[in-house]
């Protein structure tokens, strides 16, 4: 089945460290999970730094800036039930939203919704 996933990863605090590192090692470690499950990853796009207009409360830690990361796969209703339990679990997720799409093996293509949405994709 094919899967579309937008989080929003926080930003890390410590000094010294990239702004998107914790976006980077979220979606290694995602992929890892989704691709030593058989599973395939379309697309991964980094949709870059998000400024919240109001804070943001996750895990007793309070934020104004997030990446926002969106990321296309498939993979079996198994490991889709184990990337959900993972996302829930993690602290550098601030927030998820996962879509379904149901289609045919033909009908695939490797746009998001926010291609669509925005009028990128051609038909």
């Amino acid at each position: 089945m094919l899967f579309e996933l937008v989080t929003i990863v926080r930003t890390p605090k410590l000094l010294g460290q990239k702004r998107y590192q914790d976006a980077k090692t979220f979606s290694e470690n995602l992929g890892k999970l989704i691709l030593n499950n058989r599973g395939v990853i379309r697309k991964i796009e980094n949709n870059g730094l998000l400024q919240f207009q109001d804070l943001k409360r996750k895990h007793g830690e309070t934020f104004f800036e997030g990446y926002k990361v969106t990321m296309l796969y498939d993979c079996s209703p198994v490991v889709q039930s184990q990337v959900m339990n993972n996302l829930v679990k993690d602290p550098r997720v601030l927030s998820h939203t996962a879509f379904s799409h149901n289609s045919k093996l033909s009908d695939k293509t490797t746009s998001t919704t926010s291609d669509k949405v925005h009028g990128l994709l051609k038909q």
